[in-house]
């Protein structure tokens, strides 16, 4: 599969991309910022009719619902670390091949294209609906009454995910998320895990568990 890592980490300015090569068509940036809005939309249409659907069949107390919520924040960012170290960055594939575009084109004038989620509004409803079938499936198993708390914080993550994306990319981040901007272009620029876009927290575990292995090695 062609590499699209095209410098090492660290030889590239993380600034964003568009300003290295120059402004990008306005037509462009505008039709890619429609998209963002429209594979909002469908997230927030969609989540929203799965997590009333599920509140309907089991109504959480607000304890449950808060819970809910708390496991769902930390199973979208599961989720999304999962998604794009082992299905985005596979070796070769369908979806490795799409998520070369989003690293090839960074610092080009077709940046904004390949920033979002999709092209398609059927793969942002594919995409909720895939996670909230097992999350159905435990609802119906064992009645947590979790569910629609998880559902409305996957759907959540999901819209603020693919905003500060864009925002790492095309500017107007605000400044107290510069970490995330650091930590998703060092990403870019070829620095080894950060699968993590903008909430680095499975990307520190596994930092973690790897410092803790590679000290265990070096004791025994």
């Amino acid at each position: 599969m062609k590499r699209w890592m095209v410098t090492k980490w660290g030889e590239q300015q993380t600034g964003a991309g568009i300003a290295m090569t120059g402004e990008a068509p306005g037509t462009t940036i505008e039709f890619a910022r429609r998209l963002k809005h429209r594979n909002a939309l469908v997230a927030v249409a969609f989540g929203g009719l799965f997590t009333a659907a599920s509140a309907w069949a089991s109504p959480p107390g607000p304890g449950r619902a808060l819970l809910g919520f708390l496991l769902g924040l930390l199973y979208a960012n599961v989720f999304e670390y999962a998604l794009h170290r082992f299905a985005l960055h596979a070796q070769e594939g369908f979806l490795p091949e799409k998520h070369g575009l989003h690293h090839s084109t960074w610092g080009t004038a077709e940046e904004p294209l390949y920033v979002n989620f999709a092209r398609s509004p059927w793969v942002v409803v594919l995409l909720i609906a895939a996670n909230a079938v097992p999350v159905a499936a435990l609802e119906l198993l064992w009645h947590p009454d979790i569910a629609p708390g998880v559902l409305a914080a996957f759907t959540l993550y999901f819209v603020v995910f693919e905003e500060i994306h864009w925002r790492i990319h095309m500017g107007g981040l605000p400044g107290w998320l510069g970490f995330s901007r650091r930590h998703h272009l060092a990403h870019h620029a070829g620095a080894p895990g950060r699968f993590n876009v903008w909430l680095p927290l499975c990307d520190w575990l596994a930092g973690s568990l790897h410092r803790l292995r590679a000290g265990r090695s070096t004791t025994n």
